[in-house]
């Protein structure tokens, strides 16, 4: 009746808060101006940008990255621990059956010996300690899926960042190129002006080294196109990068600034931060598993046989043993280990809630980052876009002024090679500000 009352008073530890954080309510970052009233997508939300190629590859990824593959085996496995914890807390039934034959000593007989037997025995959880044991194996695998969840916003967030550079990338390669056109040009105009007397052959020569760079860049930008897609056919799952890729326009706005949740609700959204609160209940839940080594184990048990005996030919008639009874353990002397046991898993709660309280730092502070990242992208792309609008009217004036007679095709190769530095320039912020747009939607996503 004892053990009753004191089982009555036994519940999971409570687990403690991490140590204080004081969850801002805004961010510091005013994008009032910058953000659109269009919210994110919670879930597929590469599918904000509108490209279908961009779509198939993030889609595919999901289903064959090896990553997200040994993810899921972490998943079931940590399930199956579930159900076996589980077994634990049912009574165990288990069947025996035995045939001897021979004698004890070289005096005695021959004996045939036939033997069958039913066990049963069930370990009261009177102290709750197999209900936390289970309640931890639980927590385990919740947070192992969440663990899956946050890999697949990771691996979704690389595949389209490896997208758009490889897609920035071939577009830079493609300007690369028409500068290399209109240097070859320019210096063949060069050529023509050195051998009229007009110019000397530095002015040649100069022009020679930047062609030089310029194919130089080309192959640059070439090799780091070429790294990115290899990136992207790890990510996908694939040994060989993928081919064929158009990188078709996205739609216009997914750019932008969308409208953005409170700091709270990410921290309730986001799988990372969700992941560690499940840990911290399950190592709670440990340290009370751990403490109820402290109390007595009681546990029930109950046999049932059946024995035929046969003795120099003459069998006797079959005898049923029943027996039953109540076995009670308690721990009187262990040296300290039931003590430094208990101590090892408080520090792990303790552990678990610093990780907890660093994984909402991180979150904050990641979306911070990408959002002040974005707002910066999109100012500098809003200048380069201005730039470039300039640097194309210049490029149109020199080109009448030219048909006039006014100017020669010097000025017009060369207004048209600082148009191109500034689109390629222009190229470089837009890849940022993609880059920085998936940054934010990833920063601020839920599951996928």
């Amino acid at each position: 009746a004892t053990f009753m009352l004191l089982g009555g008073c036994s519940t999971a530890p409570p687990a403690s808060p991490p140590a204080s954080l004081d969850t801002p309510q805004a961010w510091s970052v005013d994008v009032g101006a910058e953000s659109s009233s269009k919210p994110m997508t919670a879930t597929a939300w590469w599918r904000d940008f509108g490209n279908a190629e961009l779509n198939a590859l993030v889609e595919s990824a999901l289903l064959a990255n090896t990553d997200l593959r040994i993810a899921a085996t972490r998943v079931a496995q940590a399930r199956a621990l579930v159900e076996s914890t589980d077994a634990d807390r049912y009574p165990q039934l288990g069947l025996a059956a035995s045939l001897q034959r021979g004698r004890d000593s070289s005096a005695d007989p021959k004996a045939n010996v036939g033997r069958g037997a039913l066990r049963a025995s069930w370990e009261l959880d009177i102290f709750g300690d197999k209900g936390l044991a289970s309640l931890a194996a639980e927590r385990d695998a919740d947070g192992a899926e969440l663990t899956r969840q946050a890999l697949r916003v990771a691996v979704a967030g690389e595949v389209m960042t490896a997208y758009f550079d490889a897609q920035s990338l071939a577009r830079r390669e493609a300007v690369g190129r028409s500068s290399v056109e209109t240097l070859e040009r320019l210096i063949d105009v060069t050529h023509r002006r050195f051998q009229a007397g007009q110019i000397n052959k530095l002015d040649i020569d100069r022009l020679e080294a930047e062609l030089g760079l310029e194919r130089a860049n080309i192959a640059q930008l070439k090799g780091a196109r070429e790294v990115r897609l290899r990136q992207m056919a790890v990510l996908l799952g694939r040994s060989n990068p993928p081919m064929g890729l158009t990188f078709p326009s996205n739609d216009k706005g997914s750019s932008a600034m969308p409208a953005l949740i409170l700091p709270i609700e990410l921290l309730e959204r986001r799988p990372d931060v969700r992941g560690p609160a499940r840990a911290i209940e399950a190592a709670v839940a440990r340290l009370g598993v751990a403490k109820r080594d402290l109390y007595p184990r009681i546990t029930l048990d109950w046999s049932g046989s059946k024995e035929r005996l046969s003795i120099g030919g003459a069998s006797a008639s079959p005898t049923t043993v029943i027996g039953y009874g109540v076995a009670l353990s308690l721990p009187v002397f262990d040296g300290g280990r039931i003590r430094a046991n208990i101590e090892i898993h408080d520090a792990k709660a303790q552990e678990a809630m610093l990780v907890y309280e660093k994984a909402m730092l991180v979150a904050l502070a990641d979306a911070e980052a990408a959002v002040v990242q974005l707002a910066s992208a999109s100012e500098s792309v809003a200048a380069l876009e201005t730039a470039q609008a300039a640097g194309a009217t210049a490029v149109t004036k020199s080109e009448r002024l030219f048909n006039a007679g006014l100017v020669d095709i010097n000025t017009v190769l060369a207004t048209r090679r600082s148009y191109l530095k500034g689109y390629d320039g222009l190229l470089q912020g837009q890849g940022a500000q993609l880059t920085a747009a998936v940054a934010v939607r990833r920063a601020f996503a839920g599951r996928v």
